[in-house]
């Protein structure tokens, strides 16, 4: 493959795979990363705990010191229809990434193996955790798809409900896309009065160990010192209430769109207040594999924990 079109060859095979958006960048450009990553841990001193669990998010060019540019591809799950019952309960980040061979969904596999045959060394494809490549946002900032506002989400034009994707691969190569989406005002505030907790101690700035989606997940179903029961609302699963109340994605309904069956079969099924007639069974096979790896079987205690305060709030009229 000529290099002078690689760049746009990958693209074309991206979209071609069921993702929205591609961009890709040179490994230099994770050149000021560091920075920030450092300005975070000394921000918020007590996210070094969580960042830890994060396994080499600002080492991807020591991890992976033959690669030369990085592919980022962009889902947009803002779509799909995300059923009435299930919002306020379940993050929509979770529940609407298509299951394996839907035809809604994008296919990695079929990327690879595209990478493969055609003389590409590409790792990646994974968008969580210490198996992503690194910091995808930021990534992706770079890259033109979009920018990273107060809430710290990433927004495309189409809003922050979307997931991402990278590969770091051995050829260099560029694409960067031009974004025209406009930055956050700087008198809004509304992504932090949102968030009960006040996990957005400051713009850009987030402390996991009060976000509510960091603690109805990871974080075990605990309630630390300082917060309470009431503040978690009816989640039980995810939290978007920053997302939710940024004017960006207000004009999204979610009522409407492309219909994932497979979601709206057990929609009324698994409401928190069923939780009590839900066989361990059964949330293994329905609920664990749509967390995105936030759950894990292990996790069923503090699942069933969340949905009895869900049930509570919602009774007590805090949701």
């Amino acid at each position: 493959m000529a290099m002078s079109n690689i760049a746009e060859e990958i693209q074309n095979q991206a979209l071609t795979c069921g993702f929205d958006k591609c961009g890709i960048i040179p490994i230099s450009a994770l050149d000021g990363f560091d920075r920030l990553y450092q300005k975070r841990l000394t921000d918020i001193p007590a996210s070094q705990y969580f960042y830890k669990g994060v396994n080499g998010l600002n080492k991807t060019r020591e991890r992976f010191p033959w690669a030369r540019s990085i592919v980022i591809l962009v889902f947009d799950y803002g779509k799909f229809r995300f059923p009435k019952e299930l919002q306020g309960k379940y993050g929509k980040a979770f529940f609407l990434e298509p299951e394996k061979g839907s035809k809604a969904r994008f296919d990695l596999e079929r990327l690879e193996a595209w990478f493969f045959e055609n003389g590409l060394r590409a790792e990646g494809g994974e968008h969580f955790g210490s198996s992503s490549i690194g910091p995808l946002r930021y990534m992706a900032m770079k890259a033109g798809l979009g920018i990273i506002r107060k809430n710290n989400f990433f927004y495309t034009e189409s809003g922050s409900y979307n997931n991402l994707f990278g590969y770091v691969i051995d050829k260099e190569c560029e694409l960067i896309q031009t974004c025209t989406i406009l930055p956050c005002s700087e008198k809004c505030d509304l992504c932090r009065k949102a968030c009960k907790t006040k996990a957005l101690e400051a713009p850009y700035t987030m402390n996991p160990f009060k976000c509510i989606s960091y603690l109805t997940t990871f974080g075990n179903s605990n309630v630390p010192d300082g917060l309470t029961d009431e503040m978690y609302d009816e989640w039980m699963c995810g939290c978007d209430n920053c997302q939710d109340a940024c004017p960006y994605n207000r004009r999204h309904d979610w009522n409407k769109g492309e219909v994932l069956k497979e979601l709206e079969d057990i929609a009324s099924v698994i409401l928190p207040d069923n939780y009590d007639t839900l066989t361990d069974e059964f949330l293994i096979n329905n609920i664990i594999p749509k967390t995105a790896n936030h759950l894990q079987v292990k996790d069923i205690p503090a699942l069933r924990k969340n949905a009895a305060r869900s049930t509570a709030n919602g009774r007590n009229g805090n949701g």
